[in-house]
């Protein structure tokens, strides 16, 4: 288990964060139903666990020079491995990362987490085809590749916040970055806070990106020196949806003050189609359809998050 890191989160009332998203997601969604409510069986959904309550932690792993130098390509850890750091009793886990390439035939992938270690895995893969389509295909493997951002609790009932959104009238396209924006009001640098949740699409379509192959990337897409994306290389599709299942990690900023060198935007979302037919899956950038857009789903609050695999650290760098 490479080296890790703990910092806690200020606990804040559930009451007040639902306030701040109800208020904030007001000025981009027409209608916003936001409130605390027992959680419900999510395995309803298709969740692999009951709940997202219990002892809860953001888990960070890796960054961009291990997915994109090819010094570094190949770096994986084990999911079992950070979940036993948690500390968290029988943890539970989703959320989204990269695959560990070399459990899919040495192709790049999208991994969209979604596991009870101790019953069931549900979690899926989004890769680029040889015709550019999305591959969906079931990710059984017991670790994942060189970034993710994972959401970890006991996965029991308690209280969470519901969130339920229809018709985006506002610029930002991406639910889960209008909810950090919504969050700022109760958040400073010192006083920032971590999220998990799961949402289904209800309506509506969105637009998503997964990586392709680093054989099919142009030369030259990453900077080595300034170890820096500095090319266009992803592949984008505009017609998943509606019926999708998303999973996130959000976080309104650094509660280290910076030295976690965490995710620069804030969250990771990845999503995929409950339907296995349906070959829809990838990492979440927003909607397209404003006027039919509806999302629903359930969120709760990291006590902690533990930051493994700190490549920047190594470096001497900042993401």
């Amino acid at each position: 288990m490479k080296k890790h890191k703990v910092v806690d989160f200020p606990q804040m009332n559930l009451s007040a964060v639902a306030g701040a998203l109800r208020s904030g997601l007001a000025e981009n969604f027409e209608t916003v139903e936001v409130d605390l409510v027992a959680c419900p069986d999510l395995r309803a959904i298709g969740v692999a666990s009951a709940g997202m309550c219990g002892s809860t932690a953001l888990l960070e792993f890796g960054g961009e020079p291990y997915a994109h130098n090819p010094k570094y390509r190949g770096t994986n850890v084990s999911i079992e491995a950070m979940l036993d750091a948690s500390g968290v009793t029988n943890a539970k886990v989703f959320g989204a990362a990269m695959a560990d390439a070399a459990a899919i035939g040495g192709n790049c992938g999208e991994m969209i987490s979604n596991a009870d270690p101790q019953a069931e895995n549900l979690s899926r893969v989004a890769r680029v085809g040889e015709d550019r389509e999305c591959i969906a295909e079931r990710y059984t493997a017991s670790t994942c590749g060189p970034i993710a951002n994972l959401f970890v609790s006991e996965g029991i009932a308690g209280e969470v916040i519901r969130v339920d959104v229809k018709r985006r009238t506002g610029d930002q396209i991406s639910l889960t970055q209008a909810m950090r924006e919504s969050l700022k009001s109760i958040s400073d640098d010192d006083s920032h806070l971590g999220m998990g949740g799961v949402f289904e699409l209800v309506s509506g379509r969105v637009r998503s990106h997964v990586m392709p192959n680093y054989e099919c990337l142009v030369d030259g897409y990453y900077d080595t020196d300034k170890e820096q994306v500095v090319r266009d290389f992803l592949q984008f599709y505009d017609h998943m949806g509606p019926g999708l299942l998303f999973f996130c990690a959000l976080w309104t900023g650094d509660p280290s003050g910076g030295d976690l060198h965490l995710r620069p935007s804030g969250e990771h979302t990845h999503f995929y189609h409950p339907d296995d037919g349906m070959q829809q899956a990838g990492h979440y950038h927003g909607d397209v359809t404003p006027a039919d857009v509806h999302y629903r789903g359930y969120f709760n609050l990291a006590q902690q998050i533990i930051r493994f695999g700190d490549i920047y650290e190594e470096l001497g760098l900042n993401p």
